[in-house]
């Protein structure tokens, strides 16, 4: 009884820790958009709480998320997928772009409509399974023209081990952080630029 005990304080202590960090003055928020926003937005996708948050005010973005639009993973694997997606990236973007990020813990980024209210500095990364692969795209916005890139990887699914879907996401996470750097170098963050 007692160890039960002393795990849910470390449990409740730990969020509450989560929950200053979040709201910290240095800490980027997340943006509620207007109620009409909400009753629109499609709530059928799978949202992830790990968002990648960069360091650097020259950058022209500050966050990236996560929304999963056909991974097809099995429930209880999600939660280390999605957090996996997100550490990896940070890695690739620091080791092959020298870009400088975190990985934060977000509830607020689990409500879909904090994926359709479109403003600010934020990447939004939609993943699918594709055939023995994974699919991508990457957005700089909601609009049609916001989308700076699009990918299938046929391959990365077949190159794991049967079912090791964190080995199978290591060649998408390594071409996410290529086409961001891309865009970055770039300057194009649209459709069409």
């Amino acid at each position: 009884m007692a160890h039960g005990m002393l795990s849910s304080l470390r449990l409740a202590f730990a969020l509450s820790f989560l929950l200053v960090a979040c709201h910290s003055d240095e800490a980027e928020s997340v943006v509620a958009p207007p109620p009409e926003v909400r009753a629109e937005h499609d709530h059928a996708h799978q949202y992830s709480p790990f968002v990648v948050h960069m360091h650097g005010a020259d950058l022209p973005f500050g966050v990236i998320s996560f929304k999963d639009v056909g991974m097809s993973l099995p429930e209880d694997e999600r939660p280390f997928v999605y957090e996996s997606l997100a550490q990896s990236l940070t890695m690739q973007l620091e080791q092959h772009a020298n870009l400088s990020s975190e990985v934060r813990h977000t509830v607020e980024i689990l409500d879909p409509a904090n994926h359709a209210f479109c403003e600010g500095r934020h990447i939004y990364v939609d993943l699918w399974e594709a055939g023995e692969g994974w699919g991508y795209s990457l957005w700089s916005g909601c609009g049609e023209d916001d989308r700076f890139a699009h990918r299938e990887l046929a391959s990365a699914v077949a190159a794991a081990p049967a079912g090791d879907h964190i080995a199978s996401i290591e060649p998408l996470v390594r071409d996410i952080a290529d086409s961001i750097r891309d865009a970055i170098s770039s300057g194009c963050f649209t459709r069409r630029c």
